[in-house]
């Protein structure tokens, strides 16, 4: 028996006037009923495992986003539009007579080496929205993983503490 269990028995004994018996089977009693209330409490608990399992999944997540941004498809729609443009140039090239001269060809060439700069950068900043999107995710993520992982130590301590009063 515990002290907290002795005093109980004392208390029934002594100034309740229960037989040693009976105020025995009262503590006894009352010990299983609270032992049975933590138990489930403690059950409903995550474990440091599950806890692990559910941040593992959410890694896993991320990865599966970050992978979804194919990045290579936006290198391969710049390749595309290049290849158009190019090909643009030698439609260009082909109809101007022959008369036309390098100036004419230098400014055609800086006007589609300044849209081709112009699309990169848009690809760019999209990419780098798209990042800040999944940085921001993740930081969500780590952030409710650490919130999750507080409340099931709060919850644990508070169960621990409640099982050590009711002792």
């Amino acid at each position: 028996m515990t002290i907290g269990n002795l005093k109980l028995y004392d208390i029934f004994r002594n100034d309740l006037h229960l037989p040693d018996d009976k105020a025995l089977e009262v503590v006894n009693a009352l010990d299983d009923h609270y032992e049975r209330k933590s138990s489930a409490k403690i059950e409903q608990l995550a474990t440091k495992g599950e806890l692990w399992d559910v941040k593992n999944e959410l890694k896993q997540d991320i990865h599966t986003l970050a992978t979804r941004m194919d990045l290579m498809a936006t290198k391969e729609e710049l390749s595309n539009v290049k290849n158009e443009l190019k090909q643009d140039i030698h439609k260009l090239a082909t109809r101007m007579d022959l008369m036309a001269t390098k100036e004419e060809l230098s400014v055609v060439k800086n006007g589609l080496t300044l849209d081709i700069q112009k699309v990169k950068s848009e690809l760019l900043g999209t990419i780098q929205d798209v990042k800040a999107e999944l940085i921001s995710t993740i930081h969500k993520s780590v952030h409710y993983a650490a919130i999750a992982q507080f409340i099931a130590i709060v919850a644990a301590l508070v169960g621990i503490i409640r099982y050590c009063f009711v002792r």
